[in-house]
């Protein structure tokens, strides 16, 4: 008998997704606010902005809105 599919997924193959992920959202630049969370979590201090301020105060400093196209 074969385990659950969750226990067959290897931890690696899901980091290696993430940070795939993550490497395409700086090409494209995109915000990454699950980045900047893992980053407070890291650094020990509380995330300051929710999602939607991130967002905002990414393309401010950037310095143009987000678009289609």
């Amino acid at each position: 008998m074969r385990p659950p599919i969750e226990m067959r997924r290897r931890p690696q193959a899901r980091s290696g997704w993430t940070a795939m992920v993550r490497a395409l959202r700086r090409i494209l630049g995109m915000p990454d606010y699950a980045a900047y969370l893992e980053h407070c979590r890291r650094a020990g201090h509380p995330a300051q902005l929710t999602e939607r301020q991130f967002v905002d105060d990414f393309f401010e400093r950037k310095g143009r809105a987000p678009r289609c196209c």
